[in-house]
C-alpha cells in the first residue's frame, strides 16, 4: 500500500503519524505547504513504491512556495511508476530514530519487531522480536535488549527520549497485527522518531509535531 494509505491504517489504531496532504498538482502542493507551515517534506506516493529515498523521490526541508512547485514537478517526472500524487508533510525533527514492525513468521505466526531505525536498520541489525500477545512490561524489555538502548537515556547532553510513547506505538502495532493478521502480511514503520520526554501530547492521529513518538514513514503490505 502507498505511504498515504498505510498511514490511514496506522491512524485507525491511534498510532501518531506526521500531518500531511496528498496533492495532485503543483498549485495544491504550495497550498498544502502553506497550511502546514515551512519547512516541509515532499515524497512521491503510489502503491508498491518502497525505498523512496534510495530512488531520489524524497525532498526534505523545502522552504518556499517556488521550491515546493519545483519539487512537485521533479518528483512526478522522476518517478518510475504512475503516482497517486505527492505527499506534502510537516517536517518533524529531534529525537531517536527507531523501527517498529510486524510480520508473519512461518513457525510462530505474527511477530513484532523493534530496533534502531533510519539508515542503521540494515547496517547494524540492532533489532529484537516478540510473539504476541505480550504486555507493556515485555515491550519495555524489548527496548532494554537493544545494543543502542543507551540512546533513549540521552547522550552528549541530549534529553531522555519518551520511551513510554514508543511503548504505546509497539502495543498498538501488536494490536493491529493481531486484529488484521489475515489481511496484512507486513507492517513497517521506519523511522519512528522518539522525541524528548514531555515534548508531546496524547496519542491521537495526525499531528506528529505534538507527539512523543511519531511515524515519519510507513509501509503496509497486504497478504
Amino acid at each position: 500500500m502507498s505511504e498515504y494509505r498505510s498511514k490511514e491504517v496506522l491512524r485507525a489504531y491511534r498510532i501518531p503519524t506526521t500531518a500531511e496532504h496528498l496533492v495532485t498538482s503543483a498549485r495544491e502542493a504550495a497550498a498544502a505547504a502553506a497550511s502546514l507551515g515551512y519547512p516541509v517534506v515532499m515524497k512521491a506516493c503510489a502503491d508498491g513504491l518502497a525505498h523512496k529515498s534510495e530512488l531520489g523521490l524524497v525532498e526534505v526541508g523545502v522552504t518556499t512556495p517556488r521550491g515546493v512547485r519545483a519539487a512537485y514537478r521533479r518528483l512526478v517526472d522522476d518517478s518510475p511508476v504512475d503516482l497517486d500524487g505527492v505527499l506534502v508533510s510537516e517536517m518533524v525533527t529531534g529525537g531517536v530514530e527507531v523501527v517498529v514492525g510486524a510480520s508473519h513468521d512461518p513457525v510462530f505466526g505474527p511477530t513484532v519487531m523493534v530496533g534502531l531505525g533510519g539508515v542503521f536498520v540494515e547496517v547494524l541489525g540492532d533489532v529484537t522480536f516478540r510473539v504476541p500477545p505480550f504486555g507493556r512490561d515485555e515491550a519495555k524489555r524489548m527496548l532494554r535488549e537493544l545494543r543502542a538502548a543507551a540512546l533513549f537515556g540521552g547522550v552528549r547532553g541530549a534529553p531522555p527520549a519518551d520511551t513510554s510513547a514508543l511503548v504505546d506505538v509497539i502495543m498498538r502495532v501488536q494490536r493491529l497485527m493481531m486484529d488484521l493478521g489475515d489481511e496484512i502480511a507486513e507492517v513497517d514503520l521506519n523511522p519512528v522518531l522518539v522525541r524528548p520526554r514531555g515534548h508531546g501530547g496524547g496519542l491521537g492521529g495526525g499531528q506528529g509535531g505534538g507527539q512523543g513518538a511519531v511515524a515519519l514513514d510507513a509501509l503496509v503490505v497486504r497478504r
